[in-house]
């Protein structure tokens, strides 16, 4: 299912994350559902022009300004972990969608977040679907 008010998705992102509700702007446990996950890819959108394969999500949280709580390096902690793993896990699935490619470490902060949001939440089924699609996500050879 396509949203229209969302552009379409990079070719690579669509063949992996073949889930309905990655495309559900209304689900608050789909990447772009909740009212952070759905600025997030709104504001990427608007700003494809700054944004490339070689975009890593903490600029992409910086391009969108994100109100995180803490510092990047950080870990993920505190009352505001659940609201920070939102944004970031958001931010990697736009990411991807836009582009085709995450960063290493960005990838990585992103497993977390969803760990963080499993951990909140319990095994919501979207919420496993996407931390089991993203471990799986390679980049493809450039």
């Amino acid at each position: 299912m396509h949203d229209d008010n969302l552009a379409l998705p990079h070719g690579e992102y669509a063949k992996h994350f073949t889930s309905e509700f990655y495309e559900d702007l209304t689900n608050e446990f789909a990447p772009f559902g909740s009212d952070e996950g759905f600025d997030v890819i709104s504001l990427a959108e608007g700003h494809r022009d700054e944004i490339s394969a070689t975009t890593a999500v903490q600029e992409l949280l910086e391009i969108v300004d994100a109100p995180l709580s803490d510092e990047w390096n950080q870990v993920l902690k505190g009352e505001e972990a659940v609201d920070d793993a939102v944004f970031i896990s958001s931010a990697a699935f736009a990411l991807i969608r836009i582009t085709g490619r995450i960063d290493p470490r960005g990838h990585k902060k992103a497993l977390k977040s969803l760990k963080v949001l499993i951990d909140s939440f319990g095994d919501e089924s979207e919420l496993v679907q996407q931390k089991i699609d993203l471990e799986s996500w390679t980049n493809s050879p450039t």
